[in-house]
């Protein structure tokens, strides 16, 4: 392993790819910068690893020649890729200050949306439904009410609920008076691949300099890396905005976990017209501000079909490159072309969308707008999981 020492940080690992080309880690305390090594002219480029999620982009360098350029696919950079940030964690803190953070990260996804008024229940403000708890004190008796679970359970998961007192007094209604109770370290045990394993990913990503969910976090990663040893809680809400909507995402896939095998999305250069020629009807137009879906604003053609399919278009209205801090529309089949305005395409069954309509209104009021969000959402948090995890599961205990 090679290990220097630069005026701006340390070289943690490199690992030659070939003659010309060498990828490193660096850091100086804080989250890792990808070093791109051009051999040929001993030149250095501090990349985000977030830059590398892409498998579909190319990484280019200048050539020993005058005027030559030398293209990788990411995809063959990943055993090298793989390697380093193996090395830094575990030549690092890393994997200390992972298991801190990945504790409170839990803590902030799990806090109780508190409801004092039965009415409230009816029509849910956005902010509560995007949550995984409600704390209900709508009771008779001041002070006293119970935990709710906001998701479907799984058979598993209700007779591990049933084992815990959920109930609570004296206005015990907290994320830590939920904790108290042990039901989440007992959903964890219970399914790990619903529960712990998306956590860590999150976790990892938010430390490492990896995406918040296909959009930029890179502000907020640097804000916690000076906040210190994550010995403590740290200051920040599953609603905070500087999480580009990665906690509502969260809850989107925990919430409709089961229903994402029956959704599925594909890329489309021209979404209105392929619909139609499928037989879909168009019903409805939503627009979805920036961040929701997307890096910018996103409008969505809600179809349908006889048959009872149910189908969204989704229009980003940038370009979907996702050069830099990320942005576009997400993981497709076909890959995304960055010189393309690319749409994407989500069909499920209309029931599954009832379901979901009744599972994100809490026994209240529908809302189509909250719950295409959540189902969108559900997916790409779904691919992008999938899509950290060939980098980070080596390291990340997962």
């Amino acid at each position: 392993m090679m290990k220097t020492i630069d005026d701006r940080g340390e070289i943690i690992s490199s690992c030659d790819v070939d003659e010309n080309l060498a990828l490193q880690i660096w850091t100086k305390g804080t989250s890792p910068r990808v070093v791109v090594f051009n051999k040929n002219h001993n030149k250095k480029k501090y990349i985000r690893p977030g830059w590398f999620e892409d498998l579909d982009r190319k990484l280019s360098i200048k050539g020993k020649k005058k005027l030559s350029v030398l293209e990788y696919q990411l995809s063959d950079l990943l055993p090298a890729m793989q390697r380093i940030l193996s090395e830094y964690a575990v030549y690092t803190s890393f994997k200390t200050n992972l298991w801190k953070f990945a504790v409170t990260l839990e803590r902030v996804l799990h806090a109780p949306a508190i409801v004092f008024d039965k009415n409230e229940f009816s029509l849910l403000p956005e902010e509560k439904r995007a949550r995984l708890w409600v704390a209900d004190l709508t009771g008779d008796v001041k002070g006293e009410g119970v935990f709710s679970p906001f998701f479907p359970m799984s058979d598993v998961e209700k007779t591990t609920l049933s084992c815990s007192n959920l109930v609570f007094a004296g206005n015990h209604c907290g994320v830590d008076d939920l904790l108290r109770t042990g039901v989440i370290r007992k959903l964890n045990g219970a399914d790990m691949s619903r529960w712990y394993r998306p956590v860590r990913v999150m976790a990892v990503a938010m430390l490492m300099g990896f995406s918040y969910c296909e959009e930029d976090g890179s502000e907020f990663t640097d804000e916690l890396w000076r906040a210190g040893n994550f010995a403590k809680p740290l200051s920040f809400k599953i609603s905070d905005p500087r999480l580009m909507g990665l906690g509502r995402k969260y809850v989107g896939y925990v919430r409709h976990m089961d229903m994402l095998k029956h959704i599925l999305v594909r890329a489309s250069l021209d979404s209105d017209k392929e619909l139609q020629d499928e037989g879909y009807v168009r019903k409805r137009r939503v627009q979805f501000p920036q961040g929701t879906l997307g890096r910018g604003e996103t409008s969505v053609t809600f179809s349908e079909r006889e048959d009872g399919m149910m189908a969204l278009g989704c229009k980003p209205k940038i370009n979907s490159s996702r050069g830099g801090g990320g942005g576009g529309l997400y993981y497709a089949s076909p890959p995304q072309k960055s010189a393309e305005k690319q749409e994407l395409i989500y069909t499920f069954p209309s029931e599954l969308y009832e379901r979901a309509l009744n599972l994100d209104a809490f026994d209240g009021s529908a809302d189509d707008y909250f719950t295409i969000g959540q189902l969108a959402s559900a997916k790409i948090f779904e691919a992008w999981c999938e899509n950290l995890m060939q980098y980070i599961s080596y390291f990340a205990g997962i």
